[in-house]
């Protein structure tokens, strides 16, 4: 190989490492081939030193109404964020502490709207959850937690049946 081939194979590996190495949180944006139905505004922030250690027994997911924000916390620590969209006028997001009994990855159909809900995690058996679906940048569900696609997926794949969620009015970060 000859010197100057080399010498771009190394910078551009290096420019690469960039972020990694000054930052560890990145963003993960939705989709953009969604359809406005199944699709999203926005991503989340994902901080993969954090997240690379989640497991069944240190994983636990927090949404704060107030926010409207999804947090996967480890070990205590953020992992990762997302922006959510909760019940809207008239419906209600219910609060308290929940645990996922249901995983669909994809193939959910919601009874109300007829509307798929790919990365549907059941909250305590109750008939809402946390799926990828449209966020308009406001309250707007029925009554579940909305999330990006990408940031569902993230929280689907990190997360097990019996995973603690807790829904709170508004969150302090404890």
């Amino acid at each position: 190989m000859n010197r100057r081939l080399f010498s771009t194979i190394a910078l551009i590996t290096f420019l690469g490492a960039l972020p990694l190495v000054f930052n560890s949180c990145t963003s993960l944006e939705a989709s953009a081939s969604m359809t406005k139905r199944g699709g999203s505004k926005g991503g989340g922030r994902v901080n993969h030193l954090v997240l690379r250690d989640s497991n069944k027994r240190n994983t636990r997911v927090v949404i704060d109404i107030s926010k409207q924000k999804a947090y996967l916390l480890v070990n205590g620590k953020i992992g990762a964020t997302s922006p959510v969209s909760t019940a809207r006028a008239g419906k209600r997001t219910p609060r308290g502490t929940f645990s996922i009994s249901q995983k669909v990855r994809s193939g959910k159909i919601s009874t109300i709207y007829n509307v798929e809900m790919p990365y549907w995690m059941r909250l305590s058996g109750t008939p809402f959850g946390m799926h990828a679906g449209y966020l308009p940048g406001y309250p707007a569900s029925a009554g579940c937690i909305r999330m990006p696609a990408g940031m569902a997926r993230l929280f689907y794949d990190n997360t097990s049946y019996g995973t603690r969620v807790n829904i709170y009015s508004s969150w302090s970060g404890n």
